[in-house]
């Protein structure tokens, strides 16, 4: 649904009165307590701020990896024969 007090925003900025009041219904609100009472998000809202998700780069530190390939291809020295 689209609320007509979001058309007084023009390119994020808020152009309707300097105290931020609409009237709904013939009754006065505080705009900012309406949009967050109703789930409304207003074009100039501080963007909600990410997150963190926190990880243990250690958690598989303490584990036996036997899925590797442990052949030796030659002598299994570090010089190369090229």
């Amino acid at each position: 649904m689209e609320h007509k007090f979001l058309n007084l925003f023009v390119d994020g900025v808020w152009t309707g009165k300097p105290d931020r009041s609409i009237r709904i219904n013939g009754v006065k609100h505080d705009m900012d307590e309406y949009a967050k009472e109703h789930g409304i998000k207003l074009p100039d809202s501080k963007k909600e701020p990410k997150k963190k998700i926190q990880v243990n780069s250690y958690a598989d530190l303490d584990k036996q990896d036997d899925s590797r390939d442990t052949k030796v291809d030659g002598s299994g020295d570090s010089q190369s024969t090229e």
